[in-house]
């Protein structure tokens, strides 16, 4: 069984330079799973309004919001992995990418 502590370990060690861009790409995954769903709701809500306010929100939503919920929840997502003991921290990325490969199976069948 220490085999599998030190794989673990090794993994952690070649995965840990990299938290930054595993958030990166987490965070992201989530937006392309969900963002068509936030689109639509954000598209019923600005119907009433006249064309220029319509395209300001989706202008807004698209950069300021996408942009700083990625920014935002990838940094939260950095520093949540960096917590992690090093022997928890491969098992949970793959863990992690494998739940939003589920989601986006079954989000995306609907």
């Amino acid at each position: 069984m220490n085999w599998i502590h030190d794989l673990l370990l090794q993994s952690a060690a070649h995965l840990k330079p990299y938290t930054a861009q595993l958030a990166v790409a987490l965070v992201a995954t989530l937006l392309v799973i969900y963002g068509d769903s936030i689109n639509k709701t954000v598209r019923l809500l600005v119907r009433p309004y006249p064309f220029i306010l319509r395209i300001s929100a989706f202008v807004v939503l698209c950069t300021l919001g996408y942009g700083a919920l990625t920014v935002w929840g990838a940094s939260q997502l950095k520093m949540l992995m960096a917590s992690l003991p090093d022997v928890y921290l491969a098992p949970v990325v793959l863990l992690a990418f494998i739940i939003l490969g589920v989601l986006a199976e079954r989000y995306h069948k609907n």
